[in-house]
């Protein structure tokens, strides 16, 4: 346990990872070194703990959590042995329920439908009031929403228009126009927005080796935006504000609040029922297009082997659960279409041309 040991950081947005020394500072404290400053981390303190998952040390501090990965096999077992001597918690456990908090005069029946209203009744409403919209609602959201963020994405202008002709060889989405965009970053991650931006970021590319792999991510994400799946994530987690708006009218108001809110909405999970619509869904379009939807099923995987590297609640699969049940499905519905062996010509050509220029500006 002497010495420092490579880890990786992830910040309380998880938007990043550094690289990072720690070491044990005392038999409580770690010592966490990183680019710009030193942090040391007691881990009896509320709000953290510690788990082991596929090999790695996941170490949580703090509120938001900070995320520490430790994969070092030599560390890994030595602290987990360490931390069960000094019986430090996996998790936290001081969380007090928040029920007691409230005056016990209030009448808890009354509270409680109230409490079921706001959380289940008002996001139902507010998603069946945002799917009568027209769909040109969506684009005007989706453009608030993506110029509010642009200053944030490092975008690859070239690669942007390579990626831009790929998408155009395929009809994803017969009810929108999608916009892609390259994103210069290390994070296996790509998001849609409502009305047809989407974001696929250089560090899920790098990991693609065939054009059926993109075409799945575009795909899938291009049924999000055709079926409105963004519009109705927000109506669910801005359902109050929503609500709201929509009841008065206000359209205006819901896109200033988007456009604020755009960096923090990059995010918005998915439930399984959507992601495996937008899975199998995708794959119809994929072979409607010539492509084989066995490259959905191929995507899957390589999610699947990156979700053992990345820190739970991180980039890709904290919006797009990843579960062994998506995989099944989509393999079966690939054997259900039927293969097709050959990849379009030109979608083999758009995407070497465009891993081509991306290699070469890596090296």
């Amino acid at each position: 346990m002497n010495g420092p040991i490579e880890a990786t950081y992830y910040g309380p947005d998880a938007s990043k990872p550094y690289k990072a020394q720690v070491q044990w500072a005392s038999a409580d404290v770690l010592e966490v070194r990183l680019p710009d400053r030193t942090e040391h981390w007691n881990l009896r303190a509320n709000g953290n703990g510690w788990e082991i998952s596929a090999g790695a040390l996941r170490i949580l501090h703090g509120t938001p959590p900070c995320t520490l990965l430790v994969r070092d096999p030599g560390a890994v077992a030595a602290w987990k042995e360490h931390f069960k001597a000094q019986r430090l918690k996996k998790a936290p456990s001081d969380r007090v329920p928040w029920l007691l908090t409230i005056p016990l005069a209030l009448p808890l029946g009354f509270i409680a439908l109230c409490v079921a209203a706001y959380l289940w009744v008002l996001p139902w409403v507010s998603e069946r009031l945002a799917m009568r919209l027209p769909p040109d609602t969506d684009v005007s959201f989706g453009d608030a929403m993506f110029q509010q963020m642009r200053g944030t994405l490092a975008i690859d202008e070239e690669g942007s228009a390579q990626l831009q002709a790929f998408g155009d060889a395929l009809a994803l989405a017969p009810s929108f126009k999608l916009k892609l965009h390259l994103v210069k970053d290390e994070q296996v991650n790509a998001f849609a927005l409502p009305g047809g931006h989407i974001v696929v970021y250089t560090g899920i590319l790098d990991r693609m080796e065939k054009p059926g792999e993109l075409a799945a991510l575009l795909a899938h994400e291009g049924t999000h935006v055709e079926r409105r799946h963004s519009t109705r994530a927000l109506a669910r987690d801005m359902s109050g504000t929503l609500f709201l708006s929509l009841l008065l009218g206000d359209l205006g108001g819901i896109t200033g609040v988007l456009a604020q809110k755009g960096d923090e909405l990059r995010g918005l999970s998915y439930s399984r029922d959507l992601e495996t619509e937008a899975d199998t869904t995708g794959q119809r379009r994929m072979h409607l297009n010539g492509v084989d939807p066995q490259g959905m099923v191929d995507l899957l995987n390589l999610l699947d082997r990156e979700a053992k590297d990345v820190p739970e609640g991180m980039a890709f699969l904290s919006s797009h659960p990843l579960t062994k049940e998506r995989i099944a499905t989509a393999t079966s519905k690939a054997e259900a279409l039927g293969p097709l062996t050959v990849t379009p010509p030109a979608l083999d050509s758009l995407f070497r041309t465009l891993r081509g220029s991306y290699d070469q500006k890596m090296r």
